[in-house]
């Protein structure tokens, strides 16, 4: 693996992070002790059907960004050059994708856990 897909993975994961954080900061200040759990579920429904949107466009605006700025180090910011780097590209929004799926099941999956059924 080379240092520029280990970048590709990185900003991945980075920007699904970014886009799913209304989802995992409420169970990170859970997990950390300094919530508790009905006060992370409350804190994200409301991160998440308030302003769920603005994250999903935040970690979008970092995997462009990123991916610019990587095209712009290996000098093929153009059409022609991102044609030439369509496996960063996918890279990048593949690992966007998992991440923030994988974390969405997590964070689903503990609140589950904290609720009663």
């Amino acid at each position: 693996m080379r240092i520029a897909e280990g970048g590709g993975f990185l900003l991945g994961a980075i920007a699904g992070l970014v886009g799913i954080a209304c989802c995992v900061t409420p169970a990170a200040l859970v997990l950390l002790g300094l919530g508790t759990v009905s006060f992370a579920i409350g804190l994200g429904n409301t991160l998440y059907y308030e302003y769920g949107w603005y994250f999903r466009l935040a970690g979008l605006a970092v995997a462009v960004a990123g991916v610019i700025v990587i095209l712009r180090a290996r000098k093929s910011c153009s059409l022609r050059g991102a044609r030439q780097q369509w496996r960063l590209i996918g890279l990048v929004a593949g690992t966007m994708v998992i991440v923030y799926a994988a974390l969405y099941w997590l964070t689903t999956w503990l609140a589950g856990l904290a609720s009663p059924a």
